[in-house]
């Protein structure tokens, strides 16, 4: 019984460092396609965890402004693209109109997801199924550009919206 038992931790051990290969292999192709093409302004960052994820960051200037985003790439099988539209901005009074909002923006864009988190940042996320196989750093590089032209023209709309509901508040 002991034996079965050790080899089951070892078989734990063994999956967790395969686990931990995947993400810094898919951080490694997306570091070498960076350098490879000369794209400058994204730095990798270790993730909390530092073992099975890595995240890049950086800012995409849009209309005068810097959003930050990042890239973060684990031992799952997705890439995660998520950019801050605008920070603590969604407050609790705004947020059923602004969730209404962004709820038509995700039936128009199906890849792309907007919602807000507890701090009240207004966030685009994008989810790109990646395992290491299939782990495409131009594809990535492709979608972040274009966010950034899809970002172009909607993000007036959007924070006339986010604005629009905050004046609305103050008024009433």
């Amino acid at each position: 019984m002991s034996e079965k038992k050790a080899e089951e931790k070892k078989d734990v051990k063994k999956e967790a460092a395969t686990e931990s290969m995947v993400a810094k292999e898919k951080a490694a192709k997306l570091q070498a396609y960076l350098v490879q093409e000369k794209i400058s302004g994204i730095e990798m960052h270790k993730a909390e965890d530092a073992v099975h994820s890595h995240v890049f960051r950086s800012n995409l200037p849009l209309r005068g402004q810097d959003l930050p985003f990042m890239i973060l790439v684990d031992d799952s099988v997705y890439t995660l693209i998520q950019i801050e539209i605008a920070a603590r901005i969604v407050t609790a009074e705004k947020k059923p109109a602004v969730t209404s909002y962004l709820d038509g923006l995700n039936n128009e864009y199906r890849m792309l997801k907007y919602n807000s988190d507890e701090a009240g940042n207004l966030l685009l996320t994008c989810c790109i199924p990646s395992g290491v196989e299939q782990f495409d750093p131009s594809l990535i590089v492709a979608l972040v550009n274009q966010i950034q032209g899809h970002l172009e023209a909607v993000y007036p709309d959007i924070m006339k919206h986010l604005w629009a509901d905050g004046a609305a508040e103050k008024k009433g």
